[in-house]
């Protein structure tokens, strides 16, 4: 059984243990960084568990960027009031891959953004990922400009809300 729900303050040296497994050094989010999205978004910062072990996470900051860039890392170029999201993290341990956790958990993040009213929802992933995020409703941008940790990045993006506007008349 997995059960889904949002970190908690005193959980957060686990997800970043948790983070640092799965992306490279270079890549993977900073302490301050994981406090920083859990003080400002706490509501978009999700986590998966079993047995009392932590399988994954998710999370990210609001922006009004259509496009992901090296910005949203490191100093949290975010606005609070943004009408868009930038995913950041979507991590699962590896024990836990290709088991659906890594897609309940994007599934709950994208259902907390369709309920703020988010007007896309953006990230950058690396290529072997895509057809995951097509899956979830992403449609890919192209390649990134961002070199974050020495990866080659591909931007994806959702909007949920023009393409039901689309959809409806």
């Amino acid at each position: 059984m997995i059960e889904l729900r949002l970190i908690t303050e005193k959980e957060l040296e686990e997800a970043l243990r948790l983070e640092r497994q799965c992306y490279v050094p270079e890549a993977a989010a900073t302490r301050e960084g994981f406090r920083y999205r859990l003080e400002h978004y706490p509501g978009y910062f999700w986590s998966a568990w079993s047995g009392g072990k932590l399988l994954g996470i998710t999370n990210g900051i609001r922006t009004s960027a259509w496009s992901c860039g090296d910005e949203m890392k490191g100093e949290q170029q975010d606005e609070e009031k943004g009408d868009n999201f930038c995913i950041l993290t979507v991590a699962v341990a590896e024990e836990a891959r290709r088991q659906g956790v890594g897609a309940m958990l994007l599934e709950r993040l994208l259902s907390t953004c369709d309920r703020a009213g988010h007007h896309a929802i953006i990230l950058m992933c690396e290529r072997h990922l895509i057809p995951f995020y097509e899956r979830a409703g992403f449609a890919y941008v192209g390649e990134a400009a961002s070199s974050h940790g020495g990866i080659e990045w591909h931007e994806m993006r959702r909007t949920p809300h023009i393409m039901e506007h689309l959809t409806n008349r």
